[in-house]
């Protein structure tokens, strides 16, 4: 095997793992933090509740009569976007050369982008039902839960493997 292969190998398995990691750490904490802690227990919403919203974008209101099996459902939605977020954000660093040497900066940009394209366009699109309008304070503790819990997750995970690769 050549030694151009072998790299391209470890690469891409570095990439795999760091998409692994990534996706796991923003859907356990954005799942701790924003499902649990502000949606449960400040927003009063039931846990179980919280992730058969999730499941509603593709089961509509059946999701909320369908117990426990649908709550696992929202998390295993849940966990598939994170996976799906980190690894848009991670191979974009990998092939546009101003978010490796900005990863910061460019990832709470992304975390801001990925709030506009769930609220806009993937929520609204899929089979859940409205929720009410929120809240200033609401909508802001959502903003910042991306761009920190989404955003600067990825971000310093892109800078600490940039800086393990040089």
């Amino acid at each position: 095997m050549s030694t151009i292969a072998l790299t391209s190998t470890s690469k891409s398995n570095s990439l795999l793992r760091q998409i692994a990691l990534g996706g796991l750490i923003i859907g356990t904490a954005d799942a701790i933090i924003y499902h649990w802690f502000v949606s449960s227990v400040l927003g009063g919403y039931p846990l179980t509740t919280v992730f058969q919203y999730i499941a509603s974008g593709a089961l509509g209101e059946s999701a909320f009569a369908g117990g426990i099996a649908t709550a696992l459902l929202g998390v295993l939605f849940h966990f598939i976007v994170s996976f799906v977020v980190a690894g848009v954000f991670i191979l974009s660093a990998n092939r546009i050369s101003l978010i490796r040497r900005y990863p910061i900066v460019c990832s709470l940009l992304y975390g801001f982008g990925v709030f506009i394209v769930m609220n806009m366009i993937v929520i609204p699109l899929s089979a859940a039902p409205p929720l009410p309008a929120p809240t200033m304070p609401q909508l802001i503790v959502n903003i910042v839960d991306h761009i920190l819990v989404i955003g600067l997750t990825l971000g310093i995970l892109v800078k600490r493997n940039a800086n393990t690769n040089k």
